[in-house]
């Protein structure tokens, strides 16, 4: 149970991470604000981590580069690699959406 917390909160993080690039660094307006654009930032992290998941070589080729772990005993189920790559895409579409208008 403990993982799965830990899964949801990497999520929200990676997700708002890149959701805070693009709404205040870049100062891009998206649909729906902040708010908005989290949930669709987290939606891709997910389904991204899950896609990117399959096994085979591009899953060996993370794993070697990243095997997330807290201490000796719990391993993390979230490839962290493949929910920035999703979040960061799909919060790219959803400037594309709307445009590429600046906020004011």
């Amino acid at each position: 149970m403990l993982v799965v917390l830990l899964d949801i909160l990497v999520y929200l993080a990676v997700g708002a991470g890149a959701v805070w690039v693009y709404y205040h660094w870049l100062r891009k307006d998206l649909p729906g604000g902040f708010w908005g654009a989290l949930v669709i930032a987290v939606i891709g992290a997910v389904l991204m981590n899950y896609t990117l998941s399959i096994r085979g070589w591009f899953m060996e080729l993370i794993n070697w580069l990243m095997v997330p772990k807290l201490g000796n005993e719990i391993r993390l189920g979230v490839n962290l690699i493949a929910t920035c790559i999703g979040a960061l895409l799909f919060v790219y579409i959803l400037n594309h959406i709307n445009h590429d208008r600046e906020r004011r």
